[in-house]
């Protein structure tokens, strides 16, 4: 579990001091204006602190001049053997032990001290069950008697005197002792602390959306599935206990006025994902969550807490489904704020990854079973906008399921709020305008970065050394654009593959890069890529059923897509390669091209000199 707030609501000397009562480890971050900061705690002390400026230790010994750029270098490859920065420094003395220990305090309060007085920022600690020498980036119990800082080492005056008591503190003892025996007694928790403390519990019924009729089937086009077909039903989800509040009502999360649906007011429809599902208020039309979550019990608690407070949660144990009705909510340009749990095969990071490049501004946050913070860290590296865990299998016990279901509910119901609270600044409301303009921002947005990249691009083609060189930065930017790819070079009997990126599919085998090196489609054969070269136009939609297109499908792993392309690579009005890609992973429809055919446009000259000096090579 995790705790959620802002500094507006407690304070970091609040915060502090309740890790440090509650005894826990794990790392508190604060993100604000300047960027993320984070608090690592080791048994409630205080063991390392890293800022914007200074995100690692070696960078602010550097910048602390107390050790040279090349030591810093020779630190940084020993923690990628796997020893940590503080103890490397020491086995090589590059610093004392005294040196080091006063460095980490600085490092800490330097980080620390500009935070104590802020009110803008939002926090969110993660629980972790143990913390490496690795993740602190030294040894603690090496450096320091306690193994650590107390609060009054780094909070207290300039001689180290004992804290006064601060505004709440007796209620923030409470809840640190409550933190102590895993759980916060409704009585005990301030209102500024706004833990979100358990939802009532009723039943929930989940609709189920009605099937969606098959396309007519035809002898000329390659029988493609439509974005709902092949995809795992959505789960039945249990029934309710019918448990009554577990807290007190006043002790529910304090959501804004627009998260709450108007008492009394008329319920609606809205058409999403294939169903039809009841609503609370108009304003709710716009406030959606999608939740993948493979465990039953989490997606009962899940429906509960957003049902509440008027929200439309959308839940599923298949990311297929959760694809599909993403598909829907991109279509209607609805904001929506996504929740998913992680896989052991990365396919939530792809569809995370997905999902930013469609809309950098739509809110992903990713649950883990297991706090991990190397994994935090490369997720949130990643795109992801928030980490959290949810309760282990040893708190999902009789007696305490419901109440952590509810806690960890609730969590996710006020990172929602305050991202609709965000989307309702940023765009001036709700309705249909304000998801039009956020769709438009977005879109100048990722055509801003698109051509910025394709500048780049464009420049590493300007000598080109080999066709390899050209193929890989061809592939780079088409990656961006398209689920699945392939890269053909013409020649005067077939289409050479020269490379490609994606899914192979469950055919297994060779990756999808080797499966392309080893195609060669017959020209003489019909098929898209010579039907490209014969049009010299761009292709986007369906294709044809022919022998050739379904043994290219085939051979990339049988993995079929709802669309395909097919882009040529045109020197001197002469189509010399094709490249071929679809949305065989993801199934979503393929936006436009334009970046892509413009990069192709300017690579065509740079490619041809390419195939030529290729067979010029391979004449000798």
């Amino acid at each position: 579990m995790s705790l959620l707030g802002r500094l507006e609501d407690l304070s970091l000397t609040d915060i502090v001091q309740i890790v440090y009562l509650s005894r826990r480890t794990g790392v508190l971050e604060i993100i604000d204006s300047v960027g993320r900061h984070t608090v690592l705690f080791r048994s409630g002390l205080v063991v390392n602190a890293a800022s914007p400026q200074h995100p690692d230790l070696v960078s602010f010994l550097e910048a602390a001049e107390l050790i040279s750029h090349d030591k810093g270098a020779m630190l940084r490859q020993m923690e990628e053997r796997g020893i940590s920065a503080g103890l490397a420094a020491l086995d090589l003395n590059f610093l004392s032990k005294d040196d080091l220990a006063n460095a980490i305090r600085q490092r800490i309060l330097s980080v620390v001290t500009p935070l104590l007085q802020s009110k803008e920022g939002e926090f969110n600690f993660i629980l972790s069950d143990a913390m490496s020498a690795l993740d602190v980036e030294y040894d603690p119990d090496q450096l320091f008697k306690e193994g650590g800082f107390a609060p009054n080492r780094l909070l207290g005056g300039a001689d180290g005197e004992k804290l006064k008591p601060l505004k709440g503190l007796e209620e923030s003892l409470k809840v640190g002792k409550a933190l102590l025996r895993g759980s916060a007694p409704a009585e005990a928790t301030p209102a500024s602390l706004n833990l979100g403390l358990g939802q009532p519990l009723g039943p929930v019924e989940v609709p189920a959306p009605p099937p969606e009729p098959a396309t007519p089937a035809n002898d000329n086009v390659v029988r493609f599935p439509t974005p709902r077909e092949e995809f795992t039903p959505i789960d039945e989800l249990p029934e309710g206990t019918g448990a009554g509040p577990l807290v007190p009502p006043d002790h529910t999360p304090a959501l804004s006025s627009t998260s709450i649906a108007a008492s009394g007011a008329g319920s609606g429809q809205f058409k999403v994902a294939g169903g039809l599902f009841e609503i609370e208020s108009p304003d709710a039309a716009y406030r959606n969550v999608v939740l993948f979550e493979r465990n039953p019990l989490v997606r009962v608690a899940a429906r509960r807490a957003f049902t509440k407070w008027g929200v439309k949660i959308f839940q599923y144990g298949s990311l297929d489904d959760v694809r599909s009705s993403m598909t829907d909510l991109f279509r209607s340009n609805s904001f929506f704020v996504t929740f998913l749990e992680l896989t052991d095969d990365d396919a939530s990071v792809r569809l995370m990854q997905q999902v930013k490049r469609k809309n950098p501004r739509l809110p992903v946050v990713l649950v883990d079973s297991v706090a991990d913070l190397r994994r935090r860290h490369a997720l949130l590296r990643a795109g992801a906008d928030l980490y959290l865990t949810k309760p282990s299998p040893a708190r999902l016990q009789p007696g305490l399921v419901e109440e952590e279901l509810a806690l960890f509910a609730d969590e996710l119901v006020l990172f929602a709020d305050r991202s609709f609270q965000q989307y309702e600044q940023m765009t001036g409301g709700l309705g249909p305008e304000a998801g039009k303009k956020f769709y438009e921002q977005a879109t100048k947005e990722t055509i801003d970065r698109s051509f910025g990249l394709l500048r780049q691009l464009i420049n590493e083609l300007s000598n080109p050394n080999d066709i390899g060189e050209v193929s890989a930065t061809i592939l780079r930017l088409s990656a961006e654009y398209l689920d699945r790819g392939a890269l053909f070079m013409t020649s005067d009997d077939a289409f050479v593959g020269l490379g490609g990126f994606g899914r192979a599919g469950a055919g297994g085998g060779d990756e999808l890069d080797a499966r392309v090196r080893n195609l060669r489609v017959p020209r003489n054969e019909p098929s898209i890529l010579s039907d490209v070269v014969e049009a010299g136009a761009a292709h986007h939609g369906k294709m044809r059923r022919t022998p050739a297109n379904v043994d290219l499908i085939e051979k990339l792993g049988g993995l079929l897509p709802t669309e395909v392309v097919a882009l040529p690579i045109l020197h001197a009005n002469r189509a010399i390669g094709i490249l071929y890609g679809d949305n065989a992973e993801h199934r979503a429809p393929i936006d436009s091209m334009t970046g892509l055919e413009i990069f192709l446009s300017q690579a065509g000259y740079a490619f041809g000199n390419a195939v030529f000096a290729s067979e010029r090579a391979g004449r000798r």
